[in-house]
């Protein structure tokens, strides 16, 4: 799997990722965020399932993705100050990445620079970032994505919201 970086601006203080299939029956203009993602507990129980992944950046600003196969070697995962580890369930081979506001009024179009494509199944998803030399959260910020393919669901332990930098 060989992705090129991904530039991704966000208002809110966080990203989500999932398959079409997991926002299939979102209604347009709807805000799916209050009735659905507001609460810890709704928050894992999309983590649990895979669907709609969020995890919050602690800053709204402009993340640039670097996606990587299998897991960060060790000497990566040392060096870098925030990661944390996700699971997803990847349908119709393609993985969508957005702001977590755009939940607020959903809409089911996305710019194809926010989509990957990716082979079908279970995924582990570790990501990892440091603050950027300019001291500033979402200033330009790296965050590596590494996805290692399961054959299932990872078991995750989240029982609220999964948050990168603190």
């Amino acid at each position: 799997m060989e992705l090129p970086d991904m530039r991704l601006t966000t208002q809110g203080l966080g990203m989500i990722m999932y398959s079409f299939p997991a926002v299939r029956d979102i209604p347009i203009g709807s805000n799916y965020f209050s009735s659905n993602y507001t609460t810890g507990a709704d928050v894992a129980r999309h983590i649990h399932e895979g669907s709609i992944v969020g995890f919050c950046t602690s800053s709204s600003g402009r993340f640039i993705l670097s996606f990587k196969q299998g897991y960060p070697p060790r000497d990566v995962f040392d060096a870098h100050e925030f990661k944390i580890r996700l699971g997803i369930k990847v349908q119709d081979n393609q993985l969508y990445i957005r702001d977590l506001y755009d939940l607020m009024r959903w809409t089911p179009n996305c710019p194809s620079t926010q989509v990957i494509s990716i082979e079908d199944g279970f995924y582990h998803i570790t990501l990892c970032t440091n603050v950027p030399f300019s001291g500033a959260l979402g200033d330009e910020q790296v965050i590596l994505v590494y996805f290692q393919k399961l054959q299932c669901m990872p078991e995750l332990t989240y029982t609220g919201v999964p948050i990168l930098c603190e």
